[in-house]
């Protein structure tokens, strides 16, 4: 009688041996797939003959299985099953979860991980092995006497380092401070990139030094020149001011327009240049002028100097009688060598 029941191919931890052909003998080879099987033993075998699951009259030895009576031919092997863990073997492909697995020293982990199998900005710095603590402005280097290849390092001299920078997308100021970013240590000079909308036709623009703190610094003690190239409907004229003399700020710009304009200051404090004695400062960029009725397009440039022995640590700039109403300014240090 054949076996009647569920499906033993779909048992967990089961599997499926090669039928037996009985001769008579008492021992027979256990195969699967044609291939040499060895049990873990005789409990975790499970085998029908004629329609009868045998129990406690056969043993394994090897890859054999040895009963304690002589089937003959006219037996019939119905099933043989391997049940439980037993021996290791390979395992079905996509049969091993990672609750499976127990943790292991990394020293027995083998192979390479590709690229691909390493998420996006999955390795930080604490995952780099890396021979010193980091420094803020400092820049990763490749150094092969150190430990892991690779060390933290000043940027090199001559390199520009982002140092402070101020954004406004809404509302409006009248004056924009930049402050404590100034090292005379560390840099020679400075540029400012602005950005700005005026808020109102006809204001004159600033430029004040600040010292330690943010306080502004004004003495009546600037002195400057500068020139305009503007168009005038066609016409164009070249015009010089005077932008400060004994004056307590710089008036890079009178009567500017309400349109975007674009300004770079160059900065070099006292104390720099050995026995300097003043703090410069060059402007360049472009920004409108307003006649009273209408809008010019006009190239402004100049440069004026403060005389102070106060050192300078950063600078303010704006609008005199009116505000600023959109900005970004970037200011980066050029490194000494």
């Amino acid at each position: 009688m054949s076996y009647l029941g569920r499906g033993l191919d779909n048992i967990s931890n089961v599997e499926k041996l090669d039928n037996i052909t009985f001769n008579g003998g008492t021992t027979y080879a256990l195969t699967k797939s044609s291939a040499a099987f060895t049990p873990a033993g005789s409990n975790n075998i499970l085998i029908s003959i004629d329609g009868v699951v045998q129990q406690g009259n056969f043993s394994i030895s090897g890859s054999n299985i040895v009963f304690t009576f002589s089937p003959t031919s006219s037996n019939t092997c119905d099933f043989i099953m391997h049940y439980g863990t037993g021996l290791i073997t390979t395992p079905a492909d996509s049969t091993v979860t990672d609750a499976k697995i127990v943790d292991m020293a990394a020293s027995k982990l083998t192979g390479t991980v590709s690229q691909s199998q390493i998420a996006d900005q999955a390795i930080n710095e604490a995952k780099l092995q890396i021979s010193n603590a980091p420094t803020n402005g400092y820049m990763l280097t490749a150094q092969s006497g150190n430990t892991g290849g690779l060390t933290w390092a000043e940027a090199g001299s001559g390199a520009m380092e982002l140092l402070s920078s101020a954004t406004r997308t809404s509302g409006s100021v009248g004056q924009v401070y930049m402050t404590d970013f100034m090292d005379s240590t560390k840099y020679i000079s400075y540029i400012a990139h602005c950005s700005f909308k005026n808020a109102g036709n006809g204001n004159n623009q600033f430029f004040n030094f600040t010292s330690s703190g943010g306080t502004t610094m004004e003495a009546t003690n600037y002195y400057g020149a500068g020139n305009a190239v503007k168009n005038a409907n066609g016409s164009l004229s070249n015009n010089t001011r005077e932008i400060a003399t004994n004056e307590n700020k710089v008036s890079w710009v009178a009567t500017a327009s309400t349109r975007v304009a674009f300004m770079e200051f160059v900065m070099h404090p006292i104390g720099v240049t050995t026995d300097s004695g003043v703090s410069t400062v060059f402007f360049r960029g472009q920004i409108d002028r307003w006649t009273g009725s209408s809008r010019e397009p006009q190239y402004v440039t100049g440069a004026a100097y403060y005389i102070n022995s106060t050192v300078p640590t950063g600078f303010v700039i704006g609008a005199q009688g009116g505000n600023w109403e959109r900005y970004e300014i970037r200011v980066y240090g050029l490194k000494k060598a």
